[in-house]
């Protein structure tokens, strides 16, 4: 037990307590305790001052009329530095500069078009506002602010904006659960999470900020669709919806459970079809194929992998047949991928796979002698196709024989190309043509006859695009992007429905089409748009008669989709964003977001972008030039081994730390790092992360000790090292503050220190930067600059307080952890600055965020590693004036100078010399000397051509 003395102004009582401490958190605030009237004042520290709040009756004061007035401890309000960089010292600075960051974040000099200076755009995935941060969004807002302050220190004008994709399914659904709209329920989210990001000391550019419920942001999501529209990109049909009976209404996949059964209503969800309106991003497969060839591989490689993955190969054509069911016109037409457009003219059949909605018995032929009989074999329709170039009726089957690599609806049959083909020509008694000659030339093809079938496929395709059937090479795999919601919080449809005119676009000057305020949304029902009789109901643009608005919403991804274009020109009524700025300021310099955002997002971005380009917004086609994918912060599960079941914290026993039981009956457990989720109780609240441990330590342990794009298991022990390191950094300030001007210049040796630290400080940049501005590897960064303020910590007292460049160093490694940590390095900085009045790089009236990036000398010495067959045999040193301009025979001249390359070297012969060189970091070079296997492998194929 630990005795507490606590004072009050009328006795001294002396109180047993056993302090609950934590190794790393422990926190040591001294305070006063002084009520209203300035009269009674307690000094007691933090943690009794939670001890006398939850026992009010030891001292028999009523605690609601006291307040807490912190000693003073820091430097930028005393001028008196302390020694430790204790709790105490830790809470005030937290204190003293947060409010401070905030306001020097909004004070930031306004971009300006004008000027020559770089620019850098760097962009993080905006967030839903659920209206509260989680993990996840600490980690991608920290890496990309730490990101944009390091490339304003590099002298660069920098765009980092933030806004807020706001619609989607959890806010319609939380209204419902709630009984308010989602409107309300969003902006009160918004705001919530603006001054949580605000509290992160992120400097997002707040006045470009955008949310995609905002009227002004959505009519131009709304304009850009009419563009695809008129381009003929944007129809209307047909399509499997999950489906409710219950509810009557529309579900998204993340409704249905494991089961298949709805979340809602618990009813077995069923598939049925809905017209649908869908975005031909199949028009612009081989665009966006053929993109992924401008992106640097280094940094897109698994990206790359997944978009084409996604696309697939592109290889072929969809077409559009015209559909006749007897003497009727069907609605919609049939699309059709084939590898042979330029077989065309030779197609006997449609062969639609078993799963096609037409393989109903209403469908099938009075003749289909296998109907109810056979159930795999092929059957004969009355549904007919139309031609698209000849307009002869072609006969479609439902074919359960069909062999395909991939699996399509629907399938040409060409007996010109396929025994298969030829033989179900042949037994249903199909007439059809050769359409392909002994030579592989066009035949029996009107206009495409005497082409080679190269010639024929790209006429065809051609032909198929200006009449409007299809033609734009694609693959089978891709599918049209279906972007209609049967919701009400999303971007409305501006399509109207007439009886007479069919479909109309709104036109662009009654944009945007508003959502209408309804009193209540339901669960029930196909749209909710539906409700709002009046809104519903207009005149058609066309004709002036009566018709309707269209009642589905836009997929959230189309507002997604370009938002990054929006943040440029936010404030224009005239258009989306004005183009001259566009191309000035695009493409985005680096993205950073989730790597579940990787495919779809990513896909959906690239096609608006590609197609703006065509529409002659843009002339950036790919809108990204780096990509930085962040990995999941993950958290420690529990689950029952035997039935799955997930714990929370307090079910769990830890008797044995390394087989963890439930506690209530014993049972085994299955221990996971997972992602982080509340159904799992593994999730981690950043607000009690930051309460207890700081913005900075939080900010600077997110981004410490694993690299961004891999996956971090969250412990709070990673705290442990980063505070560490920081005290080590203070005590290396506190001891130049203390002893600079009071110690003994003459120290014999201090010019040898100062070429050693000028050697050491410009290795160490080097590595800092590379890992800044190439490899965004900011964990790698840090690591180098704790390698850097440990040597500065060996450096002798007498040294250092007398050494410009040491003190030049000190005030850098100040300036780049400022990126990382902005209120630790703004109070390092007050400190320093007030006391080492000269610095030749710095300007030391200004402030930390104000100070320019270190540059390497010009004189230093880079780092030129030398290999054999890939591995590492030594390190030598070329000058960095010519480390970016290096030749093969330079680099062999330099490393054959060094005294280990003859004893490595010699004895071998070299087959081979690769060079590579990373610009202002280091070079490798690599001798390729063969080895015994490769040698007796040499011999014996020298004895086989003998032979």
């Amino acid at each position: 037990m630990k005795r507490l003395e606590i004072q009050s102004n009328k006795s001294v009582l002396k109180v047993s307590q056993k302090p609950k401490y934590n190794i790393v958190s422990v926190v040591d605030l001294h305070v006063l305790l002084q009520d209203k009237n300035m009269r009674c004042k307690l000094p007691v520290s933090w943690c009794q001052w939670r001890f006398l709040k939850t026992n009010p009756g030891i001292l028999n004061l009523d605690f609601s009329s006291y307040r807490i007035v912190a000693t003073r401890n820091l430097y930028s309000e005393t001028k008196k530095w302390p020694a430790k960089y204790d709790s105490e010292t830790r809470i005030e600075l937290e204190k003293f500069w947060n409010p401070k960051i905030q306001e020097q974040n909004k004070a930031r000099q306004k971009f300006d078009l004008k000027s020559d200076k770089e620019k850098y755009y760097v962009l993080s995935m905006f967030p839903y506002p659920s209206g509260k941060l989680h993990m996840g969004h600490v980690r991608v807002y920290t890496l990309s602010d730490c990101m944009a302050r390091y490339h304003r220190l590099k002298g660069k004008q920098v765009i980092h904006p933030m806004g807020w994709d706001a619609f989607g399914l959890p806010a319609e659904n939380a209204a419902i659960e709630r009984g308010e709209m989602p409107d309300k329920w969003t902006k009160s989210n918004i705001e919530s999470m603006r001054k949580q990001l605000e509290e992160l000391h992120c400097s997002f550019d707040w006045d470009r900020e955008l949310s995609t419920c905002d009227p002004s942001y959505y009519k131009w999501s709304q304009f850009i669709f009419l563009k695809m529209y008129e381009a003929g990109l944007v129809y209307q049909r047909e399509g499997l919806v999950n489906w409710d009976p219950i509810d009557q209404t529309v579900l998204a996949n993340e409704q249905i459970d494991d089961q298949g059964h709805s979340w809602r209503s618990g009813a077995k969800v069923e598939k049925k079809y809905l017209r649908q309106w869908y975005i031909k991003t199949t028009a612009y497969s081989k665009s966006l194929s053929d993109g992924l060839k401008e992106l640097n591989p280094e940094y897109w490689r698994d990206i790359i992998s997944l978009q084409r993955n996604w696309i697939g190969k592109c290889t072929g054509t969809r077409l559009d047949f015209e559909l006749k069911n007897g003497d009727e016109t069907m609605t919609d037409p049939l699309t059709v991928f084939t590898d042979h457009p330029e077989a065309l003219y030779g197609v006997s059949h449609i062969a639609l796979s078993p799963d096609h909605r037409f393989n109903d018995p209403k469908y099938y032929t009075s003749t289909d002698t296998s109907q109810g009989q056979n159930k795999s074999a092929d059957r004969l329709l009355t549904i007919e196709a139309v031609h698209p170039i000849t307009g002869d009726v072609i006969p479609m089957i439902i074919s359960n024989s069909q062999e395909e690599d991939e699996i399509i609806e629907a399938y040409l049959g060409i007996p010109s190309l396929s025994q298969h083909d030829l033989e179900c020509a042949q037994k249903f008694g199909f007439t059809f043509k050769e359409v392909i000659d002994s030579d592989g030339n066009i035949i029996n093809s009107d206009q495409f006859s005497g082409l080679t079938k190269n010639q024929a496929f790209q006429e065809v395709c051609n032909y198929a695009k200006e009449k409007g059937f299809g033609g734009q090479l694609t693959s089978a795999k891709l599918k049209d992007w279906l972007i209609s919601r049967q919701r009400y919080w999303g971007t409305p449809i501006p399509m109207i429905h007439c009886p007479k005119c069919q479909i109309v676009p709104v036109p662009h000057e009654e944009l945007p089409v508003k959502l209408p305020k309804l009193e209540s949304l339901t669960k029930k029902g196909l749209s909710p748009l539906t409700q709002a009789t009046e809104w519903l109901s207009v005149k058609c643009p066309r004709c002036g008669g009566d018709a309707t608005r269209e009642t589905d919403t836009m997929d959230t991804f189309v507002d997604s989709s370009w938002y990054f274009l929006r943040y440029l020109d936010h404030s224009n009524c005239s258009l989306p964003f004005d183009r001259e700025v566009a191309n000035q300021l695009m493409p985005v310099d680096l993205y950073i977001g989730g790597k579940e955002h990787a495919t779809l997002h990513m896909f959906f971005a690239r096609f608006f972008n590609h197609f703006l380009c065509d529409a002659g917004y843009l002339s950036h086609r790919e809108p990204f030039t780096n990509l930085l994918v962040q990995g999941m912060v993950l958290g420690q599960s529990y689950r029952v081994k035997e039935t799955g079941q997930y714990l929370k914290p307090e079910e769990i026993g830890f008797s044995n730390p390394k087989s963890p039981v439930e506690k209530s009956t014993g049972k085994p457990l299955i221990k996971e790092w997972e992602k982080m989720s509340k159904s799992k109780y593994n999730g981690v609240d950043p607000q009690e992360i930051i309460d207890e441990y700081g913005v900075s330590a939080t900010r600077m342990t997110i981004v410490y000790n694993v690299a961004p794009k891999s996956d971090r298991r969250w412990s709070n022990t990673e705290f442990r090292g980063v505070l560490n390191w920081k005290g080590r950094i203070w005590s290396l300030v506190t001891m130049v503050l203390k002893n600079y001007n009071k110690v003994d210049t003459a120290y014999q040796d201090i010019d040898e220190w100062n070429r050693k630290i000028k050697e050491v400080r410009n290795i160490h940049l080097a590595e800092i930067n590379y890992n800044f501005e190439t490899t965004f590897m900011i964990s790698v960064a840090i690591t180098a600059m704790q390698q850097l303020t440990e040597y500065l910590r060996s450096v002798p007292k007498e040294v250092a307080v007398n050494s410009d460049i040491f003190l030049q160093t000190l005030a850098e490694v100040i300036i780049m952890i400022s990126p990382i940590s902005p209120s630790f390095a703004n109070e390092l900085w007050e400190g320093y600055r007030n006391t080492i009045t000269f610095c030749s790089t710095c300007d030391m009236n200004q402030l930390v965020q104000e100070q320019t990036w270190p540059e390497l000398d010009e004189d230093c010495n880079m780092i030129l590693n030398v290999k054999c067959n890939n591995k590492m045999v030594f390190d030598t040193t070329v000058p960095y004036s010519i480390l970016n301009t290096l030749s093969k025979d330079e680099a062999q001249q330099i490393s054959q100078r060094h005294p280990v390359y003859k004893k490595y070297f010699d004895v071998h012969t070299v087959k081979s010399v690769h060079l590579t060189v990373k610009t202002d970091y280091k070079a490798t070079i690599d001798y390729h000397i063969p080895t015994i296997e490769e040698e007796v492998i040499k011999k014996l194929n020298k004895k086989r051509k003998k032979k």
